[in-house]
């Protein structure tokens, strides 16, 4: 800096470089604060944010809710009061719920997930979505014949549930190709979260779904002991 100072000839040129070197030194904070303000005031630093953070979706606040719809529904037999039907309803909700949220959560604790290939990511969405409807079904058929059902009756129920779902998962199937082919979502959190979104849709829909179920059991298991 001395240097060009003292190659600086004409001494109207050195007397302004003297005084804008001070008035830098001087106000070399404020001059800062100020190129924050005006220059930088709608440069937006982006916040890397984490699949692990989704544990907080309203997905699972949605399970608990339809849960709770469907234990207050109340199912009949030829005009009356069918507890057993009513439980079997509530009970295969709860189990579904209690499984997915399980599934959901674990998802989002592989390894690296932020950071894994596209391909790698949809064979885990697609494994979870999987991994769910197994471990659910498996919960209620244990259950349901842990309490001498037999196995044709708890066939029927399950096959009929998964009729009127049909229509839920197929959508799911094709939602996630178009998000994980979408230019829209361009890291994983977004897909992910893509993902998450479209499974809270498909839980909007299921006290319906169970609903539908159920009224078209008649009265099969009206006199059994549950």
């Amino acid at each position: 800096m001395i240097k060009m100072i003292e190659a600086i000839e004409n001494p109207i040129l050195l007397t302004n470089a003297l005084v804008f070197v001070v008035f830098i030194t001087v106000y070399r904070r404020d001059l800062v604060n100020l190129f924050k303000r005006v220059v930088l005031k709608d440069v937006v630093v982006p916040k890397t944010k984490k699949i692990e953070y989704l544990k907080n979706h309203d997905v699972y606040d949605a399970l608990k809710r339809v849960t709770n719809e469907v234990k207050i529904m109340k199912f009949y037999t030829h005009g009356k009061f069918d507890k057993v039907k009513t439980k079997m309803c509530y009970d295969f909700t709860r189990y579904k719920a209690t499984h997915c949220t399980i599934r959901m959560k674990r998802m989002l604790d592989t390894p690296n997930i932020d950071n894994l290939p596209k391909d790698c990511l949809r064979a885990l969405v697609t494994k979870t979505q999987n991994e769910m409807h197994i471990d659910y079904i498996n919960a209620i058929r244990n259950d349901w014949l842990g309490r001498g059902i037999p196995t044709e009756d708890v066939e029927h129920v399950v096959h009929l549930f998964e009729k009127f779902r049909y229509d839920v998962v197929n959508s799911f199937d094709h939602r996630i190709t178009s998000i994980f082919g979408s230019g829209y979502h361009q890291n994983n959190f977004s897909i992910i979260l893509g993902v998450y979104d479209m499974w809270a849709m498909g839980v909007d829909l299921l006290p319906k779904d169970m609903q539908t179920t159920f009224e078209n059991l008649n009265g099969k298991f009206k006199d059994i002991k549950y």
